[in-house]
């Protein structure tokens, strides 16, 4: 009896856990159903299940995946050249339906793969050997456009493309040593070129602002000489006209009439002097010859 419990208790502990199925994080499930794909996403979490037999979920990887591989290209030479290339891209979880309808699980052999090959190798023909070194951001640009273009619209979201390795034949990286030396001397001859410009227009420009100054400091100078002549020129026209107006009303009040009272009062004034004296008049104006205590 207790065989039978325990046989029974098995069982139901068997088509429990066939009847639940868990999607892991970052996973997108589809449900079949006897070879019918259902149409709702399974997200993340457990789904039960009611049909024990002829059921399948096909899980696929919605995380960010860093894709590596090695491809053999040709330059626009037709130089052979090999490269390793890093493709980091993710899956949209609403696209995994139409993916797997037509490409099945195994979309990154059959999908990815083959378009990152082609993407390479028509992206490196418009390249020369020469600048697959210096001018590898472009060509990692150019690689992304083409699967955005080719793959992207089937579900696909491409985040970046590196080209972390690239094998060249020895006489081209000789050459590309050579250009990138060539490149180097010449960006730090024009730096210098750049610099020693620079100060020259630095010291035309303070020589000019300084000859600029020295004009004006004479210019100054010179106003302030002629403004001061000038003022001096007022100054003495102004006491001319002053010792002018003056002469005019001494003359104009030295009459005859006074004179002659002016002539009066002097000789009165010397004839009361105790000095000997000899005075000679014509009656209007006195003029002492000598005199003596």
């Amino acid at each position: 009896m207790k065989t039978f419990k325990s046989i029974i208790a098995f069982s139901v502990a068997v088509i429990v856990l066939q009847s639940c199925a868990v999607v892991r994080p970052g996973e997108a499930g589809v449900d079949i159903h006897y070879g019918k794909i259902k149409k709702n996403i399974l997200q993340p979490g457990p789904h039960h299940a009611f049909a024990l037999f002829g059921r399948k979920i096909i899980r696929f990887n919605t995380r960010e995946i860093n894709y590596s591989m090695t491809i053999d290209f040709h330059t626009k030479e037709g130089i052979d050249v090999k490269s390793e290339i890093t493709v980091l891209y993710h899956l949209n979880i609403d696209s995994v339906i139409s993916i797997y309808k037509k490409y099945g699980n195994d979309y990154q052999s059959i999908l990815i793969q083959d378009n990152i090959i082609n993407a390479l190798r028509q992206t490196g023909l418009a390249y020369a050997a020469t600048e697959l070194i210096t001018q590898r951001s472009s060509i990692e640009q150019k690689v992304k456009s083409r699967l955005d273009e080719n793959v992207g619209k089937q579900g696909f979201v491409f985040h970046s493309v590196m080209l972390k390795q690239i094998d060249l034949p020895p006489e081209i990286e000789q050459t590309i040593r050579a250009q990138l030396n060539a490149e180097e001397s010449a960006k730090k001859v024009k730096l210098e070129n750049d610099v020693a410009r620079q100060q020259l227009a630095f010291q035309l420009e303070k020589s000019k602002k300084e000859k600029q100054q020295e004009l004006e400091n004479q210019q100054l100078t010179l106003d302030f000489s002629i403004e001061k002549q000038k003022k001096e020129n007022e100054r003495i026209l102004l006491e001319a006209e002053a010792l002018k107006k003056q002469q005019e009303i001494l003359n104009s009040s030295l009459t005859e009439n006074l004179l002659k009272y002016k002539s009066l009062e002097i000789t009165r004034e010397l004839v009361k002097s105790t000095n000997t004296k000899v005075i000679i008049t014509d009656g209007k104006s006195p003029v002492l010859l000598s005199g003596e205590k």
